[in-house]
């Protein structure tokens, strides 16, 4: 999906994910890039190149529970048959390949970090992101993104219902805080609905619907995302 009043649909639950399926064009990137990415590849960049992020050098800071782990697979399928495996392939697998192409194509040197986190992805990102505007950093982007399994995996692991990726910028502020409390999301009302644990698109669902209060970011209460109420003159 890729205009905002499907996503909000998505968001208060009135839609979902398993009923689209598009490939993003990415029509921003110079085609020789654009066609080294994969659908998930693909997704994560038209989320970078958005009008509305106007990115400009901000470090990035991307998550993904498995990245491109179909062309780890059938490297390490090709390399079990044959022994030999493709350069260009390999270069594109490893974690940090997406924005890497991105940076290439906007001719910077911003800084990447590279998550993967199996139960707690958003908590992992979200933490980074805070470290990096503690340093010092004016704002940071967050990227999130992933996409179904193959099936040999299938048995061993939750998959997602359908390629995803979104980007938000993180600054300094006062319209969240993170607590690590195991009453307090409790306290504030309506908490966001539970995806696939570990997945990223709770917090997706929690930024973009307003009337939710809290969204818990790991399996066992602990670490709580909340939304503040605005404060008096301030939208």
């Amino acid at each position: 999906m890729a205009d905002a009043d499907r996503w909000l649909a998505w968001a208060c639950e009135e839609t979902s994910l398993a009923d689209h399926e598009e490939t993003a064009a990415v029509r921003m990137m110079p085609p020789l890039l654009r066609r080294r990415a994969h659908p998930l590849g693909r997704a994560a960049l038209e989320a970078l190149y958005a009008p509305t992020l106007d990115y400009s050098d901000q470090p990035i800071v991307f998550c993904s529970r498995h990245g491109e782990v179909g062309r780890s697979l059938a490297i390490l399928q090709a390399l079990a048959a044959g022994g030999q495996v493709s350069p260009q392939e390999f270069s594109v697998s490893v974690h940090n390949a997406i924005p890497g192409l991105f940076l290439i194509a906007k001719q910077s040197r911003a800084p990447v970090v590279a998550l993967a986190s199996e139960n707690r992805l958003a908590l992992s990102g979200i933490l980074e992101a805070l470290a990096q505007i503690a340093d010092g950093a004016s704002s940071v982007i967050l990227v999130f993104c992933d996409a179904p399994l193959p099936t040999l995996f299938g048995p061993f692991i939750d998959n997602e219902p359908t390629c995803f990726a979104f980007a938000l910028e993180m600054t300094a502020g006062t319209q969240y805080r993170l607590a690590y409390d195991d009453e307090v999301a409790l306290a504030h009302g309506k908490t966001a609905s539970a995806l696939i644990p570990g997945s990223a698109l709770p917090l997706l669902r929690f930024v973009l619907d307003e009337t939710r209060n809290a969204l818990p970011l790991t399996e066992m209460a602990g670490w709580q995302l909340l939304r503040l109420a605005p404060e008096p003159g301030h939208a």
